[in-house]
């Protein structure tokens, strides 16, 4: 019983917390040479996505941290730097790690990068809901977003490159394109679109560390009896 109340505030707390994960020195000196202005001791790798997309089409995300005014984390469904498919998606995620650096530091998620992100894709969805319906919207407001698109043209060079090199990359010897000092993103957002991501920043900031502490709430009691018992 008690090993069972263990397992069970370990899985609660992790699916709230993903794990850590130590990365290995060749992709961290891959990312390091790719992206040099990046402060990598800002930045967290964790193997797992947050609760609050978990199940979702997505298989990476880079947030903010919720207590933090500095530190990114960046979450994978599944993290494989030895595979050409998970290490060009660390590198796009690598690039969204630029741009919150570029676009400055905040408070937990209040960050210039979260309103900016929310607002162009509230922007382009909105534009298209009406001629093409919610789901193309949707899929538009994604793909044609702004800063998705100089990430995915990041990891598309890096895949063409791999493929091209048979995956050996001296991460010393990388082309110039692959090289980014800075993302280029410069906001053209419409005052009420700005707004509505401003709002949604927000509310997430406010409410996410709550739900979070709640959880925790509920996993304590659970860890506390499997230790005694």
């Amino acid at each position: 019983m008690s090993k069972r109340f263990l397992r069970i505030a370990d899985t609660l707390y992790h699916w709230v917390f993903p794990r850590v994960i130590e990365q290995d020195a060749e992709t961290q000196t891959l990312l390091r040479n790719i992206y040099p202005t990046i402060n990598w001791q800002k930045v967290r790798f964790y193997e797992g996505l947050p609760w609050f997309i978990a199940g979702s089409y997505v298989n990476a995300i880079v947030l903010p941290a919720t207590w933090n005014r500095q530190y990114i984390h960046a979450y994978f469904a599944v993290y494989q730097p030895d595979t050409l498919a998970g290490l060009s998606t660390i590198i796009h995620e690598g690039f969204h790690v630029l741009q919150y650096q570029d676009l400055g530091k905040g408070i937990g998620f209040m960050r210039r990068f979260m309103v900016c992100y929310l607002a162009d894709y509230f922007q382009l969805f909105f534009k298209n809901i009406l001629k093409k319906g919610s789901q193309v919207a949707n899929r538009i407001a994604y793909e044609k977003h702004p800063m998705e698109i100089p990430a995915y043209t990041q990891d598309r060079y890096f895949s063409q490159h791999c493929l091209r090199h048979k995956m050996r990359i001296p991460s010393t010897q990388l082309p110039s394109q692959l090289i980014h000092t800075h993302c280029g993103y410069s906001p053209q957002l419409a005052f009420p679109f700005l707004l509505m991501g401003f709002l949604m920043t927000l509310l997430f900031m406010l409410i996410k560390p709550f739900i979070e502490v709640f959880f925790l709430i509920i996993a304590a009691p659970m860890y506390v009896i499997g230790r005694i018992f």
